[in-house]
């Protein structure tokens, strides 16, 4: 047997237990010894391989697991970026469990995107409002500027004329043509303000007992000079079953169906105008009424029902053009009637007429409660005979002009021309009513009000001011003022106001 041949392992373990002797004596030792060797060199084989074998699989798994961990990095990162995404889309919190995966994440993406383009086509909406606003708003300025300066220049070249004619004549011709174009230009800047004073939520509706019927009678009168104008009838009918006594606002009511009427006159030309109060129904405390103004004029596109009652807006801008107007009656009214708790009905066709109705429910005035007269007209005999009112004012024109009204009132009147003298005169005398005007010298209407409710006085203070902004009078309320009129004030205005505290 050749020890050469032998695993380096068995042939120390034979050499240190059998001889060579032995073996080679021995044929069955020696098979043994072969079958044994061979053995050892198979084991040392599988073992090698196996070595082997392990490398390669550690390798391999490395690559797997490096590769395994830059996927599992870089869904982390998409998941990253796609919350961040969210996030920046709608600027909120979005809570992310770490199991979620990224189909989730990819539909709240896409329904964060769908949202954020929703919005933005709202915003661009919003743009072309905001633009198509700015250039109604433009329009109106422009109609604004020609509608005042019409009865301005009338005014200013009448004026003209009748100093240089100087003669009894001259003035009685042209006094009514100032007087109809200072109407205008006051009608004008009143529509403005009542707008305003609306808009802000400034405006009250009273309640107060009168004779529905005969404001309506009034308004008919009133208006039948500028109807002769345009060639037009007015004709008021009234349901007999009607119930005339109610409780509401005669002022604003009155100017709701003013404005109708004026409406109607202004596009009817050689026609007819109705002014009807249907009864629908009625209880014992409650009248439900409708009241409808009828023309036989040019008619409206029913297309254009809602523009016209939009703020700057007309139906058409040869509208304008044609029949003058601020674009803001048929606003002001549908705000007014929606403060009565109804609302402005049309029914109209091109050149054959319209049809602007509107149903009211009101209290019915008891039958103890009933009233005396209906709203004032300019027609009828206004007294306040015993009041006593401190007027506060610095501007000398103004003293006069109010001075004068008062005074046909028989209203007693004391004069102080600032807010410091307006508060030495209120500790020394016993006035009735204070007219405080808010812009002075030396000491504003403002400030005198605080100083003289700070001695626990409840006399009415109304304001008289040229401002009409939304600040201005939420101030006047807050500081204790009762009421305010705003500069140019209608006579008839000014009464209520008086008359409400007298």
């Amino acid at each position: 047997m050749d020890k050469a041949n032998l695993h380096r392992q068995l042939s120390r373990q034979l050499n240190k237990y059998l001889s060579d002797d032995f073996i080679a004596e021995n044929e069955n030792v020696k098979r043994f010894v072969e079958v044994v060797n061979q053995s050892y060199f198979n084991f040392e084989k599988d073992v090698e391989l196996f070595e082997q074998s392990s490398r390669l699989n550690d390798i391999e798994f490395h690559k797997i697991n490096k590769k395994l961990k830059g996927e599992l990095e870089k869904k982390e990162n998409i998941q990253t970026k796609l919350i961040q995404s969210i996030k920046q889309l709608n600027n909120s919190e979005i809570k992310v469990e770490k199991d979620d995966n990224l189909i989730d994440l990819l539909n709240i993406l896409n329904k964060e995107i769908e949202f954020k383009k929703e919005f933005e086509n709202r915003l661009f909406e919003a743009k072309s409002n905001a633009e198509k606003a700015n250039e109604a708003k433009s329009d109106f300025l422009s109609i604004m500027s020609h509608e005042i300066r019409t009865p301005l220049n009338a005014i200013i070249g009448l004026i003209y004329i009748m100093e240089k004619e100087n003669t009894l004549e001259s003035f009685q011709e042209n006094l009514e043509v100032l007087k109809h174009s200072s109407q205008n230009l006051f009608l004008l800047i009143n529509d403005i303000l009542d707008f305003n004073k609306i808009e802000a939520g400034k405006i009250d509706i009273e309640k107060i007992p009168f004779n529905f019927k005969d404001l309506v009678i009034q308004i008919g009168k009133s208006q039948e000079t500028r109807a002769l104008e345009n060639l037009n009838k007015i004709e008021v009918i009234i349901d007999d079953n009607f119930i005339p006594n109610v409780i509401s606002d005669p002022l604003r009511i009155g100017q709701v169906i003013t404005n109708l009427v004026s409406n109607a006159i202004k596009f009817t030309k050689n026609g007819l105008i109705q002014i009807k109060i249907d009864q629908i129904r009625k209880s014992n405390s409650k009248s439900v009424f409708k009241v409808q103004v009828i023309d036989s004029g040019i008619g409206i596109d029913l297309k254009e029902f809602d523009s016209i009652f939009q703020k700057f807006a007309q139906a058409e801008t040869r509208t304008t053009r044609q029949f003058g107007g601020t674009g803001l009656g048929l606003a002001i009214t549908k705000k007014l009637l929606n403060l009565l708790n109804s609302d402005i009905e049309l029914e109209s066709e091109i050149g054959v007429g319209s049809n602007f109705s509107f149903v009211l429910e009101l209290p019915i005035v008891p039958e103890k409660n009933q009233p005396n007269n209906s709203i004032l007209n300019n027609d009828e005999v206004k007294n306040l005979d015993g009041l006593y009112i401190l007027l506060v004012e610095d501007n000398l024109i103004n003293v006069k002009i109010a001075d004068k009204i008062l005074r046909q009132w028989n209203v007693e009147i004391d004069v102080a021309e600032n807010g410091l003298i307006a508060i030495e005169k209120f500790k020394q005398n016993k006035y009735d009513i204070i007219l405080m005007d808010l812009s002075m010298p030396v000491m504003d209407g403002y400030e005198a009000t605080k100083i003289i409710r700070s001695t626990g006085t409840r006399i009415p203070i109304i304001a008289l001011t040229a401002s009409s902004s939304y600040d201005d009078l939420e101030k006047i309320v807050d500081i204790g003022m009762n009421e305010y009129v705003i500069k140019p004030f209608n006579p008839d205005e000014l009464y209520q106001k008086l008359r409400k505290y007298y």
